[in-house]
């Protein structure tokens, strides 16, 4: 599973990671979540592997969208 995570960076705003590398950074909390589904739909969609985006808090990890076998199947939040 390729799993994409958001995170709250230093500064308050919103980061999304992929593995050990920052893809985008200073985002406010809607538009991080926006670009971290659409990068996960997209890998899922050009691999075929199962894609997973969660919220990475200081308490709590927040599922927000699962990629499985279908194209269409997503389930979480929407933003």
């Amino acid at each position: 599973m390729i799993l994409y995570t958001v995170k709250q960076n230093e500064s308050g705003l919103w980061c999304i990671r992929y593995m050990s590398i920052t893809l985008a950074d200073g985002l406010q909390l809607g538009p991080a979540i926006k670009q971290a589904r659409n990068a996960a739909r997209a890998e899922h969609l050009d691999s075929g592997l199962a894609t997973r985006v969660e919220m990475h808090g200081a308490d709590a990890i927040v599922p927000l969208a699962n990629y499985q076998k279908s194209q269409d199947l997503w389930t979480g939040a929407t933003a």
